[in-house]
């Protein structure tokens, strides 16, 4: 409203300025006879008067005529890009109340015309109130699919026409700056808003489909607090080795794990420990993409590659600037992981991420990237392999013995389950203090830590299962084992230790 105020008082001021001036400069009397008369002679007289007779009334037109645009161009260009009113915050805790809200709001301003600029903020409100990880658009051919990913579970909170799908996309796009003219390839962007007085970050993907453009959001917690490495929840034996090897002056400690299990916030963890641990005598630099959360104890650099900062040329030049600890976001290819080798055995400390099934595959891995099996031993000092499975709630939970078929699937993986042990399961589906039986996440990882003879059969090319029996020997446990030592612990359910590491 105040956008079409300030067009028409534009529009007002432009007529009735120019108006007065003309009555200012002719007569001071408003009878129109007399105007047209003075007028005429004042005509007349401007040839060969002084021309500064006329700047005041010229002066007042031109200043009127400028107000008047600007509240015309604030009324019809601004207005477009005017920002939506703020929101109400969601008011349901439980997680089923909460998607229940937000499909109620969503429903109101993705119809037929969808308002995208209020849906957009309702979605992302919605997802930072459950704490999601994800944000899902998903189109089919008659619909569009919004799907939140909380604690690795997705939850679908509404199918809404496939009308809004193209400007909902266009409104995500122009908030990651990205091309909105380009469908038919796939694009990566980052999205920075405020929403309710916070921050919010994002990195955002597209895929063109046969039914239109899907877009993932993955949520970035830009405001979150470094955690400790003491409160990730790592069992004994693996949060010592940890910082065991955290202590090493240099050589390469890889992290590994599918997309989701943690890994950045277990470097990021480790990072704040060397800090600490080393007292302002060390220099930490991180390579991210992207970056997830603000490190004041490191310097980072986000990787750019179309800005020309790749993870091998970022880290060729880093190198030269004597940074005792490095974080590597990935190593995505040969080149990157060749200067990481490099840099682990001329005296720096890289911690990085890598995909492998576990800690020992990270070995073939690399040495699939062409990277030799004798630098590959010399300069890996461990491998964490970790994942995140729910946790049962303790005022909820029941006991209950495994099923014949997970006692077999156990026995398949080598480990031996009796049929009278006793377990826990979820338990009171409307308890109120967990959702459907479940609290949280709680890792389950390996460590394995290089010794002389796993180093020998790495440089032996010896075969991931070798390598994995060759640590277990030395007293690593596996990912699995892990989780069933958690599940006879009744911290979570033998199904969910299966679902995620079987």
């Amino acid at each position: 409203m105040p956008n079409e105020i300030a067009g028409l008082l534009g529009v007002g001021a432009i007529g009735a300025v120019v108006a007065l001036g003309s009555v200012a400069a002719t007569s001071e009397s408003l009878d129109f006879a007399t105007i047209k008369a003075n007028a005429e002679q004042r005509y007349v007289q401007s040839f060969s008067g002084s021309p500064w007779s006329y700047a005041p009334p010229l002066t007042g037109i031109v200043f009127a005529v400028a107000l008047g645009l600007a509240g015309i161009e604030r009324a019809l260009i601004r207005r477009p890009l005017a920002r939506a009113p703020k929101g109400k915050p969601l008011e349901k805790t439980r997680r089923s109340d909460a998607v229940a809200e937000v499909k109620a709001r969503l429903q109101k301003c993705l119809g037929d015309p969808p308002d995208v600029v209020v849906g957009w903020d309702e979605l992302l409100r919605g997802a930072i109130h459950l704490g999601a990880s994800d944000i899902h658009v998903s189109p089919s051919a008659e619909r569009v699919q919004l799907t939140y990913r909380v604690q690795g579970e997705l939850h679908e909170v509404i199918a809404v026409g496939a009308s809004a799908l193209a400007p909902l996309v266009a409104r995500i796009k122009v908030l990651s700056n990205m091309d909105t003219t380009v469908r038919a390839t796939p694009q990566d962007g980052r999205l920075a808003t405020h929403l309710d007085g916070g921050a919010v970050e994002a990195r955002v993907s597209t895929l063109p489909t046969e039914s239109g453009e899907r877009v993932v959001l993955r949520i970035l917690r830009g405001g979150r607090a470094v955690p400790e490495v003491e409160a990730l929840g790592f069992s004994a034996n693996v949060e010592t080795g940890l910082f065991r090897l955290l202590s090493r002056a240099q050589g390469l400690l890889f992290v590994t794990g599918p997309v989701g299990s943690g890994k950045t916030t277990t470097l990021y963890a480790a990072l704040q420990h060397i800090a600490r641990s080393r007292a302002g005598t060390t220099t930490l630099v991180t390579l991210e993409d992207p970056i997830e959360l603000e490190l004041p104890f490191a310097t980072q650099t986000q990787i750019s590659p179309r800005a020309g900062l790749t993870f091998a040329g970022t880290l060729r030049s880093v190198l030269r600037q004597d940074p005792n600890v490095l974080m590597v976001g990935e190593i995505r290819d040969p080149e990157t992981a060749e200067i990481a080798m490099q840099a682990g055995l001329t005296g720096h400390l890289i911690l990085t991420t890598v995909h492998g099934q576990n800690a020992a595959g990270v070995f073939a891995r690399l040495i699939d990237m062409g990277i030799e099996p004798f630098l590959l031993a010399s300069a890996t000092i461990g491998c964490l392999s970790q994942r995140l499975v729910r946790g049962l709630c303790s005022a909820c939970r029941k006991p209950a013995k495994p099923e014949p078929g997970m006692i077999e699937r156990f026995n398949r993986a080598g480990i031996a389950l009796g049929p009278d042990e006793t377990f826990y399961e979820p338990g009171n589906r409307n308890c109120d203090r967990c959702e459907g039986g479940f609290v949280g996440r709680l890792p389950i990882s390996e460590l394995l830590e290089l010794s002389d003879p796993i180093r020998a059969a790495i440089q032996a090319r010896k075969p991931t299962g070798e390598l994995l029996t060759l640590a277990q020997n030395e007293g690593m446990l596996s990912v699995l084992e892990d989780g069933l030592r958690r599940a006879r612990r009744g911290e979570t359910s033998l199904l969910e230790v299966m679902r995620v590491a079987g």
